[in-house]
């Protein structure tokens, strides 16, 4: 971070050079400004696409004569001669309807390999078009509308794709967390919870962002441990003008405003930097910090501030592109609801009244450099750090069968989560030859997350003394620390050979090179049977009266791990895993015609993956680790035909396959109040054969209207599921899943008159999916033996519909615009966990989420207004047992207000 925040010292203080450039403005015969306009010139790779001003802005290596051409869609392509000279050049379009009336083509001699204005909403439906994949991104521009903040909340908005409500884990056509994959331009992203493959997407905040592609159609170039999506995204190109620019914000959400106190772990502290270290010989000696919570001594208001700008810089004849991000935002929340759990007669074995009170923050730093060899080489790096924390504390109260019958058991804890991730990567990009060209991009990222210090307390209620008592079953008040690591390098080479105009070939190889360490352990404190009497509780908020140094040196009570009964233990729990993966491929790209193009691919994938664990668990004949490796071969085809230049039929097939996790095998227990799960060794990966076909049609600039049909057979799938009481573990369920389904996307602007718009974009989808379930495999192929209640089920977290909707209004004058959205979301119900040994299966009940946002912009000036989740929507998991259904999960999220203000300099 000392390193980002040094660069931009530079970066905002060094005097820019002399450099050439073309500027200007392209509009219609009434005088307003063309978005999404292609400028381009002849015969060299600079081209770009308008802005939503109207506004180009190329930079020129060489000064001199160029043909400058114009085309848009709906307009007579248009074209003139220039004399480009040393500093600045301006030159100005006005662009005609055709006399037919019919969009022209666009300009043919545009070359992929042009840099492209990738952030508005325009210029990604233009390569939307182009594309002969089935392709969906989300620009930087119409993130910026919606008001959305992070990456997490913008995935949201594309078609099919769900957030798991109460974790941070994306569904895709139905298909969860391990059939899905993240990547950073390109390369992938470790996660930083050992329960998911996935990273929090919530980490990432859009301002680093150019845009967001969600990729739910294999090619060869993409990993083959795909089923869902890869979500790939793209960090942010400096282009245009130097400028830097400066944000201010806050926010309340009322539901947490208005609770009358706000608590926090012990150890809190606002800027989340701060580590609470594991005890050195906490056994014989009293090293605990505090077990009391704290009370926040002012409002629990949001605040946000960030700085980010860019510059071009000339070093002898060569050029260096400079964009930089820094930022901070932290989030308090409050939620008040239920959790509990019930057996297959319906009968209640808990249910917890439970206060959340949760304290977040981010701290992001980004560089990204491109340097402009020539026109023939270019190299790009970027850094990114980001530090991350959640300061939580949960407070519940109810019953538990075994020990809180009357309903007053008390169970209080609290964490302080961080992570820690750094993300270097180095690309480049090189025409070798007027046929061959070279892109490669290598990265090596490193993460941790910890929870050092999670505190847990257990009470009972006695009621004949009226007061509380420390339960004094061992793990009842316990403090627990983990630590994960993730050491992650990868690296991809692509080889194009431009074989003529109409084939192309792609060659390349990719590899990845993961290791991961996990380290868990937990100090139990236990009051002593000669002391039992000195458990008493005179203040539920003050547990520090009770367990600390005097009493423990007084032998009230002693400690233990909970590794084994010996008080002298203090081995960890842990589990080391590595992933390696290397994977060739070829691919041809053959047009047949101008109406006809079809991308033929295949990939030869190797995995080799290993894990060992050292726990308190003995695994089925006392294996301590298991190795497995694997060869997947994976064709695909991608066709794109053209039916007009406003219309395109797209059809995918492929084949690919889904790798079980580190965690998923390691046999451990993961260990939360409500639940707890526990790996399995002998899981097998799934393998996963897919159709897509898709109609889209432009009806205009920046206009989509589209339909597609989706099918996945999957062989071998893994799911969640209950194999006794509060316990899940991982399971090959069955030979064969599948999920079937249609998706529709609008992008139209439904009324234009003069300088005011109204549009809307909506998306939506239905599926349906089906799982075989099979006692009989499982009680072959892992250490459990399960009952499920039925022969088939959906497939866990697949939402049968799911939809988007936002009505937007746009005013825009010379120096302001305002743009004022609406968003609508639903998501319909979802399978959460499969029914076992006759307890019902665990079913996520529908939820509609509404968003408003106003932006306004006078020159260098916006301001924006923000309110989310107006609805205060119910997020709730029943158990669907024999007599009725049963909550066990209950909670409402609060709605929030903001504001915020920017100056762009």
């Amino acid at each position: 971070m000392q390193k980002i925040l040094i660069l931009t010292m530079v970066f905002v203080g060094v005097v820019l050079n002399a450099q050439t450039k073309l500027e200007g403005i392209v509009k219609d015969s009434n005088g307003k400004p063309v978005e999404g306009c292609e400028v381009f010139l002849a015969n060299t790779n600079y081209y770009y696409l308008t802005e939503n001003d109207g506004k180009y802005s190329i930079d020129i290596e060489t000064p001199g004569k160029y043909t400058m051409k114009v085309s848009a869609f709906g307009f007579k392509n248009t074209s003139k001669e220039l004399e480009v000279t040393d500093g600045n050049n301006t030159s100005d379009f006005v662009l005609e309807l055709p006399i037919d009336g019919n969009s022209v083509t666009n300009l043919k001699e545009i070359v992929a390999e042009a840099k492209i204005n990738k952030s508005d909403e325009v210029s990604l439906l233009n390569i939307q078009r182009k594309s002969v994949e089935i392709v969906e991104n989300i620009g930087a521009v119409q993130l910026s509308k919606q008001g959305v903040g992070d990456i997490a909340s913008a995935v949201t908005k594309a078609t099919s794709t769900v957030k798991q409500q109460g974790n941070s884990t994306f569904s895709v056509r139905g298909l969860l967390d391990r059939y899905n994959t993240t990547t950073l331009n390109g390369l992938a992203i470790p996660s930083n919870d050992p329960e998911n493959k996935n990273i929090d997407l919530a980490l990432f905040k859009t301002d680093i962002v150019e845009y967001i592609g969600i990729e739910k159609v294999f090619g060869s170039t993409l990993s083959g441990d795909f089923g869902g999506a890869n979500i790939n995204i793209v960090s942010k190109e400096f282009s245009g003008k130097p400028y830097l620019s400066v944000s201010l914000g806050s926010s309340v959400n009322t539901q947490t405003l208005e609770n009358k106190d706000f608590y926090t772990p012990a150890n809190y502290n606002y800027f989340g930097f701060d580590d609470t270290k594991t005890p050195t010989n906490s056994l014989t000696t009293y090293q605990s910090g505090s077990w009391n919570f704290q009370k926040l001594n002012h409002k629990p208001i949001n605040l946000s501030f960030s700085l980010n700008g860019g510059r071009d810089f000339i070093i002898g004849e060569k050029k260096l592109k400079a964009f930089f991000y820094a930022g901070f935002d932290n989030d308090y929340t409050y939620a008040n609801g239920l959790e509990g759990n019930y057996n297959a007669q319906g009968t209640k074995l808990s249910l917890f009244d439970t206060k959340k009170y949760k304290y977040s923050t981010n701290m992001t730093g980004l560089v990204n450099l491109f340097f402009n060899i020539n026109n023939a080489n270019k190299l790009n790096f970027t850094t990114n750090y980001i530090r991350s924390t959640d300061q939580e504390v949960k407070n519940y109260l109810g019953y538990h069968y075994d020990w809180a019958q009357n309903s007053k058991g008390y169970i209080r804890r609290s964490l302080f989560k961080s992570t820690d991730l750094l993300i270097n990567q180095l690309g480049g990009d090189h025409t070798l030859n007027d046929k061959l060209s070279l892109k490669w991009i290598a990265g090596y990222n490193t993460m941790t997350s910890k929870r050092p210090d999670r505190v847990t307390n257990t009470l009972i209620f006695n009621s004949l003394e009226n007061n509380y008592e420390l339960r004094r079953d061992g793990g009842s008040s316990n403090r627990y620390f983990d630590n994960l690591s993730d050491n992650d390098a990868s690296a991809n080479f692509n080889f194009k050979y431009k074989f003529n105009e109409k084939l192309n070939f792609n060659a390349g190889y990719q590899g990845r090179f993961k290791t991961r360490n996990f380290e868990s352990k937990q100090y139990d404190f236990r009051y002593n049977d000669k002391h039992a009497d000195k458990n008493t509780v005179l203040n539920i908020m003050d547990i520090d009266n009770n367990l600390n140094a005097q009493n423990f040196n007084q032998d009230y009570f002693s400690i233990r791990t909970n590794f084994s009964q010996k008080s002298g233990e203090l081995t960890p729990m842990s589990f080391d895993g590595n992933q390696y993966t290397n994977a060739g491929y070829v691919n041809a790209d053959y047009s047949f015609n101008d109406k006809l193009t079809a991308v033929l691919g295949v990939r030869v994938e190797n995995v080799n993956q290993n894990i060992s664990w050292k726990t308190n668990l003995i695994a089925p004949d006392g294996i301590t680790e298991t190795n497995s490796n694997y060869t997947k071969v994976l064709p695909s085809l991608n066709v794109k035909y053209s039916i007009n230049n406003d219309q395109n039929l797209k059809v995918s097939l492929s084949r690919t396959y889904s790798m079980p996790q580190l965690k998923e095998l390691a046999y451990y227990i993961y260990d939360d109040i409500s639940e707890q799960s526990q790996g399995n060794p002998f899981l097998n990966p799934s393998d996963n054969n897919n159709l897509d076909i898709k109609w889209e049609f432009f009806p205009n600039r920046g206009e989509l209207i589209s339909f597609g049909v989706y099918g996945k057979y999957i062989q071998n799938p893994i799911s969640k599921a209950l194999v006794s009481e509060s316990l899940y573990s991982y399971l090959n369920v069955g030979d064969h899943a599948y999920v079937y389904g249609v998706e529709a996307e609008v992008r139209k602007d439904i009324y234009r008159y003069s300088d005011y718009k109204i549009y809307a974009f909506a998306n939506g989808s239905y599926l349906k999916s089906k799982s075989e379930l099979n006692n009989e495999k499982i009680k072959a192929n892992s250490p459990f033996s399960v009952n499920f209640n039925d022969t088939e089920d959906q497939l866990e977290g697949a939402a049968d519909l799911v939809g988007n909707a936002n009505l937007g209004f746009n005013y825009k004058l010379d120096e302001s615009n305002v743009d004022f959205i609406i968003s609508y979301s639903y998501v319909g119900e979802n399978l959460y966990s499969i029914g076992t040994q006759g307890l019902g299966r665990v079913v996520t009940k529908p939820i509609s989420l509404l968003d408003t946002t106003l932006k306004y912009d006078y020159n260098n000036l916006s301001l924006s207004l923000k309110a989310k989740n107006l609805l205060n929507a119910t997020i709730k998991r029943v158990q669907e047992n024999m007599k009725a259904e049963s909550t066990i999960y209950e909670y409402k999220n609060g709605t929030e207000f903001g504001l915020s203000i920017g100056c762009k300099f």
